[in-house]
């Protein structure tokens, strides 16, 4: 399927704006956390943390923001910074997160290179994949909001009220308000 100029840019903004969304509501719940329970250890083995899920998410958006930042950089998921501060202060994990947003949205909001080339590492083999920039930010998009809704569960154990769109995916809203739609024209 090809699509005109004008319908890539507007499906590449639906899918940065996807993204943003979501960036958004994890920046709103950062700044309610009390900043002890973003470092709070869950689990029998205390290897749940919010802020290490928030310090990943970062990682892989930083991975991408890399690679297209540069012609010809690899896209490399596995190599990543793993900022300790990004896992221990919420407030310096909201601040990445709000400079993340406003470079998605500068970088690719319109017309912008998509052909990428991303290393993959499989069993300490590297091979190197095609792959696109509007490809990477749907799964951005779906890795993002699968760690938010860890980390939803998370803080609703705390005691934390977290919304009720916290860490779903779109489609699944989508679905859900096709379901009410169809419940209310029954009725």
């Amino acid at each position: 399927m090809t699509q005109s100029g004008s319908e890539r840019d507007e499906t590449v903004n639906d899918i940065v704006e996807e993204n943003a969304h979501a960036i958004g509501q994890l920046i709103d719940l950062l700044e309610n956390l009390p900043g002890n329970l973003y470092r709070q250890s869950f689990g029998q083995r205390k290897q749940h943390v919010i802020g290490k899920h928030v310090r990943h998410i970062i990682d892989h958006y930083s991975a991408l923001l890399s690679a297209t930042a540069s012609p010809g950089a690899l896209l490399d998921y596995e190599n990543r910074d793993r900022e300790l501060s990004l896992e221990t202060d919420r407030r310096a994990g909201a601040n990445r997160l709000s400079e993340i947003l406003q470079t998605l949205r500068s970088r690719f909001s319109g017309n912008h290179a998509n052909e990428l080339a991303m290393l993959h590492t499989s069993d300490e083999q590297g091979q190197v994949v095609t792959t696109s920039v509007d490809r990477e930010l749907v799964f951005l998009a779906s890795h993002t909001i699968h760690h938010m809704a860890i980390i939803g569960m998370l803080a609703e154990q705390a005691g934390l009220e977290v919304s009720a769109g916290f860490g779903v995916h779109p489609s699944t809203l989508r679905y859900l308000q096709r379901q009410a739609r169809g419940m209310s024209e029954s009725a």
